[in-house]
């Protein structure tokens, strides 16, 4: 089996695949061209037993709903600009505000948990958050759950 006349040949497919999950031409194409990278960066890791299709398919759904999930994840600014932004809020908006912020703030000099909870909430992967520590993803996975049950606390 040629490995890229074969993904060459399912080309077309997997342009229509990226079509059924994404709304514009310029999404499908951008999820297309990312699938077919990270199938020609792993392709030694592909059990040419099994067929392509699948893989490839696999392939495009998590790249899909890792970018899903980062689009769709709150995005903290960083809380020294907040005073910038609290013009925009009704007066109940604010109040709500400055207690998650006092919060974040109490939590982070509490714990080192917070720095993981915000690259989390910045769209960050578990193992990405480990690296930018230098913290086992383990750790990072604790200090995230401990991180929620603060702010729930709070």
């Amino acid at each position: 089996m040629d490995f890229n006349k074969e993904l060459e040949a399912l080309y077309p497919w997997i342009q229509r695949m990226a079509q059924s999950y994404c709304y514009t031409r310029q999404d499908a194409e951008d999820l297309a061209g990312e699938t077919i990278y990270k199938i020609l960066l792993n392709k030694d890791k592909f059990d040419i037993s099994k067929p392509l299709k699948p893989w490839c398919l696999t392939i495009m759904q998590n790249t899909y709903i890792t970018k899903y999930n980062r689009k769709s994840l709150i995005h903290f600014i960083g809380y020294e600009r907040v005073s910038e932004h609290k013009s925009g809020f009704n007066s109940h908006s604010a109040l709500m505000f400055k207690e998650i912020i006092s919060a974040l703030r109490h939590c982070s000099r509490k714990s080192r948990c917070m720095d993981s909870v915000i690259y989390y909430a910045k769209g960050y992967s578990y193992d990405e958050i480990a690296e930018k520590l230098n913290i086992p993803v383990g750790t990072v996975r604790s200090r995230i759950s401990a991180g929620r049950k603060m702010l729930c606390q709070e």
